[in-house]
């Protein structure tokens, strides 16, 4: 059955597959199944893991859809059964009890993508379509590359005979591939001529006695220039005599074109699992947000009404502390998200970097690392760039960490920043565009990366640490997205001496902005001012009625863009706190927007657990100066409303 499908904006036509859906709720899969039918797929409903595996023996699936919530075998043991079974089935994970760590999981275990119920159905066809159109790539590349291999052995470019490397006999095309005359290397020792002998290596051996083979090489012309070949010999008789037959292909153009071919598809594969990565982070960071948010504001609520030889004080002051390093790991997804909202001011590198040395994280390197050396190098004359201070410094952290595992006890790590100009492209760990730059470098005297790792360190989850003890698989990964997002590059070296990892940040000509001083707790509270809470989240209320009752504020809060609306037109209020993502209804900056209409000078801030770039720049556009992200302390809090309120 031959059918079309519309994918990406394309009538592409492609033959009807076949979709096991694994799900133990029977009604789920009732009614996604003839969505997919209706789709062109033929569809095979499973409701435990058991019957999938007994499905998957009898009949080969082209994809298979899998809840990891089974009542009898982990989703998770069941991906890894179809990764290392059937490597050429398409797995997409749909799950209503979305975690990292099933997530991280998931992605380990080669699942294509991780959906998080309820999803759109539409969604669910593009990406199923989108798989099946990957791994039929895939295949097709794989039979490409095994049709080019049978072609090589069938057809010999150029041919030489000849007896203990004495040449006997060759072909045109041999002579025309090196650019000598027969004349010139005729009864000459033919390989001391061709080929640079050190370059020589087989390929694999064949298991025929009159075969050897086949090699690789580099052969030389007569004029010098070098090139890659393939070599396939085999035993003749030539004349009465043993003798042997080779053929000589140049595959320069081939390994280009193939090169190119897996550098492309790997790109596209991915940019795939970054989109993945960034939508699972966005919602998931959104989510865990507000629920830090209780407990970090709670404890601190708490602190402020407890005396200071309460007896269980440090045991809340660590649920707070704890709250705020769990704070510092969405953070890590939500620069997974390009496109995540980040404050970008003014700065000077040698400021971060000399606040890094003097800070706790850095000190505490020292006791887990006996007799580690860490020194740092500024110039005066460093120019200044445009950046998030919190990620640069996060990046600073995640590259010192790292250099201090490798260099280890009594290892030493070398922090270090300079100007520089690039008048040409440089063609290192990426391609760094010419410009003016302020480099920020971290290296070590560790032992190096093996070159199979090197190019994969900043893929996520690709570390080789142990996972909760000394790394996530993200730290790199937030260097890689915090670099691209301040538009700079990134480059790498790395010996046996050690490695080095140096950032380019565009330099910028417009001077530090002057810092306002801190307010103290006494400045930052309010006169009786009137604040709207607008959030969509009843406990989000709560801990923002309660912030600002204990600064002195009067407070309202309604639960929908559409209400803030309505209040704002019957009653005048200071200022508007209000939530950039609210589900469903208009968002934040739909809801300022119409607010403005009716109060053109209202005052308000962002305040919200993830807001995308645009939609940050818009509400700047409209108007609103501040921004506070989810969770957020009391000073926090009362800092930005003093400065909007005067």
């Amino acid at each position: 059955m031959l059918r079309i499908y519309p994918l990406y904006k394309q009538k592409v036509a492609i033959m009807a597959y076949s979709v096991l859906l694994i799900d133990d709720e029977p009604h789920f899969c009732s009614s996604l199944k003839p969505l997919l039918e209706e789709d062109g797929y033929t569809v095979t409903l499973s409701n435990s893991g058991q019957e999938s595996l007994f499905h998957l023996e009898r009949t080969i699936f082209d994809a298979v859809l899998l809840d990891l919530g089974l009542p009898d075998i982990s989703g998770i043991t069941l991906a890894e059964t179809l990764r290392n079974k059937y490597p050429a089935t398409v797995v997409i994970v749909m799950t209503g009890s979305a975690t990292i760590d099933n997530a991280v999981a998931s992605l380990r275990n080669g699942v294509y993508d991780y959906l998080k119920k309820p999803f759109d159905p539409d969604r669910l066809l593009n990406i199923l379509a989108r798989g099946i159109e990957y791994q039929t790539l895939k295949q097709s590349l794989a039979n490409s590359e095994k049709r080019f291999r049978q072609l090589a052995c069938a057809t010999w470019e150029g041919i030489i005979i000849y007896d203990n490397e004495k040449l006997l006999q060759a072909n045109n095309q041999l002579y025309e591939m090196f650019g000598y005359t027969e004349e010139e290397i005729a009864g000459s020792r033919i390989f001391d001529i061709l080929f640079d002998r050190d370059t020589i290596k087989a390929m694999h051996f064949r298991d025929e006695p009159k075969t050897i083979g086949p090699f690789e090489a580099i052969a030389i012309k007569k004029d010098g220039r070098r090139f890659p070949v393939e070599i396939r010999v085999k035993r003749i008789d030539y004349s009465g005599c043993h003798a042997e037959v080779a053929a000589i292909r140049d595959v320069t153009g081939n390994r280009s074109s193939l090169e190119k071919q897996l550098a492309l598809q790997q790109k596209l594969d991915d940019a795939r699992r970054m989109e993945t990565l960034g939508l699972m982070a966005g919602s998931v960071a959104h989510d865990l947000n507000n629920i830090l948010s209780g407990i970090i504001t709670y404890p601190e609520l708490l602190l402020l009404d407890l005396p200071e030889d309460f007896k269980y004080r440090n045991e809340i002051e660590m649920i707070r502390d704890a709250g705020k390093r769990a704070a510092a790991i969405v953070d890590d997804l939500l620069t997974l998200a390009r496109g995540a909202g980040s404050k970008k001011e003014v700065h000077n590198l040698n400021d971060l970097v000399t606040k890094y040395v003097h800070s706790i994280e850095c000190r505490e390197l020292y006791s887990r690392y006996y007799g580690l050396s860490i020194t740092s190098d500024t110039d005066p004359e460093l120019a200044n760039i445009v950046c998030s201070p919190l990620h640069v410094t996060k990046s600073l952290v995640n590259l010192v960490n790292n250099a201090a595992e490798a260099a280890g006890e009594g290892g030493s790590i070398r922090i270090s920043v300079k100007n520089h100009l690039l008048k040409e492209p440089v063609h290192g760990y990426e391609t760094i565009e010419p410009g003016e730059y302020v480099c920020l470098r971290v290296e070590d005297n560790g032992h190096g990366i093996d070159a199979k790792t090197l190019p994969h360190i900043f893929d996520p989850f690709y570390s080789k640490k142990v996972l909760g003890r000394s790394g996530t698989g993200l730290g790199l990964t937030v260097v890689w997205n915090s670099i691209h997002d301040h538009h700079g590059f990134i480059d790498v070296q790395s010996s046996e001496q050690g490695t080095g990892i140096t950032l380019y940040f565009p330099v910028t000509k417009q001077p530090i902005a002057v810092s306002l001083p801190s307010h103290s707790p006494h400045a930052c509270r309010g006169r009786g001012e009137r604040i709207l809470v607008v959030d969509d989240q009843e406990n989000q209320r709560e801990i923002a009625r309660r912030l600002l009752l204990r600064l002195g504020y009067e407070v309202d809060t309604v639960a929908s863009g559409e209400e803030a609306v309505e209040f704002v037109k019957k009653q005048q209020v200071e200022l508007i706190l209000l939530d950039m993502v609210m589900e469903p209804g208009i968002n934040g900056c739909e809801t300022y927007q119409r607010i403005v209409r009716h109060r053109p000078q209202q005052k308000a801030v962002i305040i919200s657990g993830y807001s995308n770039t645009n939609e940050v720049e818009r509400a700047r556009e409209l108007g609103i100066n501040h921004f506070i992200k989810k969770p957020y302390t009391l000073h926090d809090l009362g800092e930005i409303l003093s400065l909007e309120i005067s």
